[in-house]
């Protein structure tokens, strides 16, 4: 069975395969997917659906000892009604890293860091691309019965594991980052995500106090990614999209 029939299996949503030749090409039919779901009351995202996700998939029911994804998406729902998500990112980066500071310019060192300050329009959604720029087997745009964009981390939770937050957590930050900056899950595979991003941060104050709950949520986007917190917040600095990636290197 194709990786795509075992989601049909598990999920019974509307979703079409995906080829694209360009960046350009996804960004066209992620947006005017966007806009159609705003009318029509779903919310697409891109999903890579290589052996790790679904192999998630199948663990998160095992977890919850169903065979119903529905079962688990319902609890996760219900799990991050609790969750007050400044409360847990403060938490969650103290729990995982040894840099918790007092104050936030102290996350940042290097005082002559030029900062771009053009706007980012440009919506590249890398994650459903290789390293090559090549466009990914089995990409699918579901159409996800939701009309609050947030909660499609409940459906495709991929967390729990090496320092990445649990679907119920993830759902209840991006909550809080949709409701304040019209933050968006636009593309999931086993270890990232990227989302887009409605009204981006418009004062590098205001970026660099993202940045640091980014960290929170995502440490290796600085550790391992971007490398210092200037760099960051440059990438968030009037951005419409950000990335996430955890290193699931050890085996879940």
């Amino acid at each position: 069975m194709s990786n795509i029939e075992n989601f049909k299996e598990l999920y019974n949503f509307e979703f079409e395969e995906i080829k694209a030749e360009s960046f350009e090409e996804i960004e066209k039919k992620y947006l005017a997917a966007y806009k159609d779901g705003k009318e029509k009351g779903y919310t697409p995202v891109f999903l890579v659906l290589d052996d790790n996700l679904l192999e998630t998939f199948e663990i998160n029911m095992e977890d919850e000892d169903t065979d119903n994804m529905m079962d688990v998406v319902n609890k996760n729902l219900e799990k991050a009604k609790s969750i007050n998500p400044i409360e847990f990112l403060e938490k969650f980066q103290g729990q995982n890293t040894d840099d918790l500071k007092e104050n936030i310019d102290e996350y940042f060192s290097e005082i002559d860091y030029e900062f771009d300050d053009d706007d980012k329009s440009n919506l590249e959604l890398s994650t459903v691309f290789d390293y090559d720029g090549n466009f990914k087997d089995n990409v699918i745009l579901v159409k996800v019965p939701t009309t609050k964009p947030y909660e499609v981390l409940a459906y495709f939770g991929m967390g729990g594991y090496n320092e990445c937050p649990f679907p119920a957590e993830q759902v209840a930050v991006a909550k809080y980052w949709y409701e304040k900056y019209g933050a968006v899950p636009a593309a999931i595979t086993y270890d990232e995500i990227e989302f887009y991003v409605e009204k981006p941060v418009q004062t590098l104050e205001e970026a660099k106090k993202l940045a640091v709950e980014h960290y929170a949520f995502c440490y290796d986007i600085v550790d391992q990614c971007y490398g210092t917190f200037e760099k960051l917040v440059d990438g968030l600095y009037k951005n419409i999209q950000w990335y996430f990636w955890w290193d699931k290197r050890i085996k879940f």
